[in-house]
């Protein structure tokens, strides 16, 4: 999957929705319980903190995970 269509399919999306979880997401939708996976990290290279997030195949739904990622070398 392009990355920047991603970005492009995030940008679009209409409902953003902050959650606890860090790997995926269990959300009622309108099909039904469903499952999103915030399989995509978005970095900032100035400090440590990173944003995960995905996205509902059937409402668009944005999920996102904000963190910190330590970066011990």
């Amino acid at each position: 999957m392009d990355l920047l269509s991603k970005l492009k399919e995030v940008s679009a999306s209409s409902d953003f929705v902050e959650v606890r979880d860090y790997y995926y997401h269990t959300h009622l939708c309108k099909e039904g319980e469903v499952k999103t996976r915030l399989d995509f990290v978005l970095s900032n290279d100035t400090d440590d903190s990173i944003l995960r997030f995905g996205i509902c195949d059937k409402c668009g739904r944005c999920f996102y995970h904000k963190d910190f990622e330590s970066r011990l070398f």
